[in-house]
């Protein structure tokens, strides 16, 4: 957005413009201009584009009033707060088309159905995804290489992240010491075990829980089926990991390869999973669509109140948000509960079952009803 911006300078006098000239109020004009040229194309406004500038431009504001502080370049530093003023004050006039279209979309496409990724679907990439990793696992005269742990790491992630309906960056970021503690049992209350029925005592030995720090400095956590298990321990193998290019201090538990200190990319892990099991739209299958479909069902069934918190605290966010943003609109009991009612009301007429009543009663007392039902 700069070189736009630059260009904008250019056509006013302006040459050799800077990026910090970029939160100065008296370049305000030309900065709408950029801002309008950069996020907008021959089809029309880049509405997500748009909307992040904003939020650019205010980091950028504190990045630059923290270096002229650090100066003490105080009337400077003043200056940028008067230019977030006007920044602020414009909000509405320079992305309020952007926000419109933004909430659009998440409203009404998202949140269709048919932007639901289909039960096939989900059946076919866990099918996939189980078998694919017991062959992997069961295979005696297997050479682990790189090739296979990118498989199988990818293949786990995938996993986590569907089942868990979580958001694809985060079991990417989970940690060796997070699986760890969730093998051993950290987070669990022994005592509270032995009290359970042997119903519930299945449940604990088919399945772990790993905790991570997410946003808003709370836990977020991610469920281990049995399944998927074997696989989480064979990536947490030092000896898988030096034979397959894993840098030794990576501390990850899905790593990249070819001694690189970070995480793998979870929308891509998905994305190639889904390819591989053979989805038509992977576009369909994401992260963010699994969250939008887990949401809506969970919301059709008859769960008490006191136990749906659980769930909205697993995915991360409130009952509202999982209503209005997450959540397709239950159209079927829109129909079968709301719709019934009203037709029933429709084919009523509670003006002439008054006036019956009142034909049957003391004039009397009934007339004043019947006159406030008229009007």
């Amino acid at each position: 957005m700069f070189v736009c911006f630059e260009e904008e300078c250019r056509k006013n006098g302006t040459d050799n413009a800077e990026v910090k000239d970029m939160v100065q109020r008296s370049n305000f004009p030309q900065l709408e201009v950029a801002i309008h040229n950069y996020t907008t194309s021959e089809s029309g406004i880049k509405a997500s584009l748009n909307v992040s500038m904003y939020y650019l431009l205010k980091k950028m504001a504190k990045v630059v009033k923290s270096s002229l502080l650090v100066s003490q370049n105080d009337a400077a530093a003043a200056e940028i707060d008067r230019f977030v003023d006007v920044l602020t004050l414009n909000y509405n006039f320079l992305f309020g088309d952007a926000i419109y279209h933004v909430k659009q979309n998440r409203q009404v496409k998202l949140r269709k159905p048919e932007q639901l990724p289909t039960n096939e679907d989900v059946q076919r990439v866990k099918q996939y995804n189980v078998n694919r990793m017991a062959e992997l696992l069961h295979d005696e005269y297997l050479s682990w290489t790189a090739t296979e742990f990118i498989e199988l790491r990818d293949l786990a992630d995938c996993r986590l992240t569907l089942f868990n309906a979580r958001r694809g960056g985060e079991p990417a970021r989970l940690t060796l010491s997070n699986w760890i503690g969730a093998r051993n049992g950290v987070w669990l209350s022994h005592d509270r075990l032995i009290e359970m029925a042997d119903v519930d005592k299945q449940l604990f030995s088919d399945m772990k829980v790993m905790y991570q720090s997410g946003k808003g400095n709370h836990l977020v956590p991610v469920l281990v089926p049995a399944d998927t298990v074997n696989a989480l321990e064979k990536l947490c193998d030092s000896q898988t990991r030096q034979d397959c290019g894993i840098l030794p201090s990576n501390c990850y538990l899905f790593p990249s390869t070819q001694n690189s200190v970070e995480h793998i990319y979870g929308w891509y892990a998905v994305h190639k999973v889904c390819m591989a099991a053979g989805v038509q739209d992977p576009s369909l299958l994401t992260a963010t669509k699994m969250r939008h479909r887990v949401s809506t069902l969970y919301a059709s069934l008859e769960v008490p109140e006191n136990q749906r918190s659980y769930f909205y605290k697993h995915m991360g966010h409130s009952a509202n948000i999982n209503a209005s943003v997450y959540q397709a609109p239950l159209a079927e009991i829109e129909i079968s509960q709301v719709g019934k009612v009203l037709k029933a009301l429709e084919e009523r007429n509670p003006l002439q079952e008054l006036q019956a009543a009142a034909s049957s009663s003391l004039e009397a007392n009934v007339q004043p009803t019947l006159h406030v039902w008229q009007k």
